[in-house]
């Protein structure tokens, strides 16, 4: 009785004791097993059965998390063309596998790039794509001619000199009879010398001699000169790099709306070089000669007049009689002991000119660009 029950004992114990090791063997070598093959040893190859199964879903994770970090690392990838190594692997840009949509171009002694064309519309408008951040204007063509607006012509108030009035006196009424010309001198007042009768006179309108008006207006407001197809290059970054020296990353198919091709540019209008086919002129400078006409005034418009007082007493004081110069026929005038004829000009005078003159042309600066397909 005795014996048997200290073989229960002993039995029990042992299996205690078994338990407890297995759970110690995955406390004591899993840190081994995880990093992978180097953690491996006899106790290890023992239990590998079940280390296997159970670590085999940890060693997957290890290696998708790896492969996950490498990714993460790149921020999507290799960006192709900032001269950094953005997923990590040591080539930069062109020198990278994931960078097969880039090429390596040299730039030809004397010629700027490489760097991507727009020519169009409102090129301040459109965005340089990333790895070409710097923006050169190489002009454009076409010049929008938006005429000068001028403001109004208008002439101020005449400056006349009019020629010496005449007058024609005769003998008898009706302007009949032997009749005289004589030119009158316009003066403050003309004394006759004692009564003088006619019998009918007439006077015509003097002639203008001269005549100017002051012209004014005619200002021009430009808009401001521009072309209708502008030049943009966007230029790549000084440090984009994995090319040799001389050379730069420049990708091989360009989205819309640049033109397809790596481009260098230069100043001058150029023959392009080998292996850039597609040339484009742009002018740098522009030549605007937009303005008004001048104003100036016709003086069609102005008229002289003249009038013949007749006074009855000397120095032409007391009551007068007016006649104009208008060529009718005064009949039966006063007795006449002084008279003063007045001439004055009048009328006014027309605007001319003001109109918008000139356009906008190319200048003689131009800068060739040059693209490869």
């Amino acid at each position: 009785m005795l014996r048997r029950s200290a073989f229960q004992s002993v039995t029990a114990l042992v299996a205690l004791l078994a338990a407890s090791a297995c759970t110690q063997d995955f406390d004591q070598f899993e840190p081994e097993l995880f990093p992978g093959p180097s953690g491996s040893g006899s106790g290890g190859a023992s239990s590998s059965g079940g280390a296997a199964s159970s670590s085999g879903g940890a060693g997957g994770g290890q290696t998708s998390a790896g492969s996950t970090t490498t990714s993460s690392g790149a921020g999507g990838g290799e960006r192709c063309a900032n001269g950094e190594d953005d997923d990590g692997d040591g080539a930069v840009d062109c020198a990278d596998d994931d960078c097969g949509g880039f090429a390596c171009v040299a730039v030809p002694d004397g010629w700027q790039g490489p760097g991507l064309l727009y020519q169009g519309p409102e090129a301040a408008d459109v965005a340089c794509p990333e790895g070409f951040p710097e923006r050169v204007d190489v002009g454009g063509r076409d010049p929008v001619d938006t005429p000068a607006t001028c403001s109004p012509c208008a002439c101020g108030a005449p400056t006349v000199a009019c020629e010496t009035p005449a007058v024609t006196v005769y003998t008898r009424g009706a302007c009949g009879g032997a009749g005289v010309t004589l030119p009158v001198q316009t003066e403050d007042c003309i004394n006759i010398g004692g009564d003088f009768q006619a019998g009918s006179y007439s006077g015509e309108a003097p002639g203008v001699d001269s005549a100017t008006c002051a012209p004014s207006g005619g200002e021009a407001t430009l808009p401001p000169p521009r072309f209708g197809i502008e030049g943009l290059v966007c230029a790549a970054a000084s440090d984009a790099g994995g090319c040799e020296a001389g050379e730069a990353c420049a990708p091989r198919e360009i989205d819309a709306p640049f033109e397809q091709g790596a481009c260098v540019w230069r100043d001058g209008e150029r023959s392009c070089p080998e292996g850039f086919g597609e040339r484009h002129v742009f002018a740098s400078s522009m030549v605007d000669d937009r303005g008004c006409t001048r104003c100036t005034c016709d003086t069609g418009g102005v008229r002289c007049a003249a009038t013949l007082t007749l006074f009855g007493q000397s120095r032409c004081r007391g009551p007068g009689e007016t006649v104009p110069f208008n060529g009718a026929c005064v009949d039966d005038p006063p007795p006449a002991t002084s008279v003063s004829i007045a001439v004055t000009g009048s009328g006014s005078c027309q605007p001319r000119g003001g109109a918008p003159s000139g356009e906008v042309e190319e200048g003689d600066d131009k800068i060739t660009v040059c693209c490869a397909r």
